[in-house]
C-alpha cells in the first residue's frame, strides 16, 4: 500500500514539474510558423511536382513572379505554393525578401502578430520588429478589455447569458497577412476581430508599410504628399468603383474618402488602398481594395 501511494505521489509531482515546465517554457514568445516571399528571377522558371529535374513539369513562372515558400531544400530546391498546392523550382533562380516570422503573444493562440529577420541593416531589422510589438501589446490591451467586458456582463444579465449563451461569448483575435515583400518594401496587413454577441463580430484592418533598408514606417500621406496627389487618387478609385457596383455601393465622390486614416499596402506598379468593414461595400466583400497604379499619384 505504501509503494502504491509512492508511486501515485510521484506521478503526482511529475505531472506538475512537467506543466510547471511546459509553463516556463511557453512563455516564451512561440513562434507559428514562417512566410518567405520571392521573386522570379529569370525570364521563366519551370515548376515540377518534386525537388529535382527528373520530376514532372507542372508548369512555369515568368520574370518578376512573386511566390510564397514553405522550405528550402538542402538540395537546391524550393517548396513554393503553386495553383494553390505545393510544388518546387530551383532555389538559384529566386530572389528572397525578408523572412517574416509568426509569434504568438504571451503564447495566446489568439493574439498572432510578426517579426522579421533576415535583414542586412539590424537596426532597420529591430525598427520594424518594434512597430510590430508595438501593435501587439496594444492588441494584448483590447483582448484584456474583452475579457472583463464579458466577466461582467455575465454578472449583470445572468438570465440573458443562460437563454442566449452566445449573446455573452466573446471574442478577441488578431491575425496578419504578407501583402509585399520584395527586398525593397515590406507590407503588411493586420486584422484585429472583435466578438460580443450579434450574428457576427467586427473586424478592422490596419496596414503596416515600411522601408527595408531602413525600416522607416510608411503612411499614405508619405506618398500622396499634395492635395492634387489626393484628389487625383479620390478621383481614380471612386471611377473604379462606379464600374465595379457589384462590390462598392459608394454614389458620389465624397463617398470615398481619402485621408491620413487611410489604410493602404505596397502592389506591383503602385499601392492598393484598402476601406474598412461596411465603407465602401457591404459586410459579404469584407476589406473592399482599389488598385492605384504609381502613374496616378507620381
Amino acid at each position: 500500500m505504501k509503494v502504491l501511494k509512492t508511486m501515485k505521489l510521484s506521478l503526482v509531482l511529475a505531472v506538475i514539474l512537467s506543466m510547471f515546465s511546459a509553463f516556463v517554457w511557453n512563455n516564451e514568445p512561440v513562434q507559428a510558423a514562417i512566410t518567405k516571399t520571392a521573386t522570379v528571377a529569370v525570364d521563366q522558371l519551370n515548376v515540377r511536382s518534386g525537388a529535382g529535374i527528373n520530376y514532372k513539369k507542372v508548369g512555369s513562372l515568368n520574370k518578376g513572379t512573386k511566390v510564397t515558400v514553405y522550405a528550402q531544400k538542402s538540395s537546391g530546391w524550393s517548396e513554393i505554393r503553386y495553383k494553390s498546392k505545393k510544388a518546387y523550382v530551383a532555389t538559384k533562380y529566386l530572389k528572397f525578401g525578408v523572412t517574416v516570422k509568426k509569434y504568438k503573444y504571451k503564447n495566446i493562440s489568439d493574439l498572432k502578430y510578426p517579426q522579421v529577420t533576415g535583414l542586412k541593416s539590424k537596426t532597420a531589422e529591430k525598427k520594424i520588429n518594434q512597430a510590430l510589438l508595438t501593435y501587439a501589446k496594444s492588441a494584448y490591451k483590447n483582448y484584456l478589455k474583452m475579457l472583463a467586458d464579458e466577466k461582467q456582463i455575465k454578472q449583470d444579465e445572468p438570465d440573458l447569458c443562460k437563454e442566449s449563451p452566445y449573446a455573452c461569448d466573446y471574442g478577441y483575435a488578431t491575425s496578419y497577412s504578407v501583402k509585399f515583400n520584395d527586398g525593397k518594401h515590406l507590407s503588411i496587413l493586420l486584422y484585429d476581430s472583435l466578438y460580443q454577441g450579434g450574428a457576427h463580430g467586427l473586424e478592422t484592418a490596419t496596414s503596416y508599410n515600411f522601408t527595408i533598408s531602413n525600416g522607416n514606417q510608411i503612411k499614405l500621406m508619405n506618398i500622396l504628399t499634395s492635395k492634387s496627389k489626393i484628389s487625383k487618387v479620390q478621383k481614380y478609385a471612386y471611377n473604379y468603383m462606379m464600374k465595379h457596383q457589384e462590390t462598392f455601393y459608394i454614389t458620389k465622390l465624397s463617398d470615398v474618402v481619402i485621408n491620413k486614416n487611410t489604410q493602404f499596402y505596397y502592389t506591383d506598379g503602385g499601392i492598393k488602398l484598402v476601406f474598412q468593414e461596411y465603407e465602401v461595400g457591404p459586410y459579404a466583400v469584407g476589406f473592399p481594395t482599389v488598385k492605384i497604379p504609381s502613374s496616378v499619384y507620381k
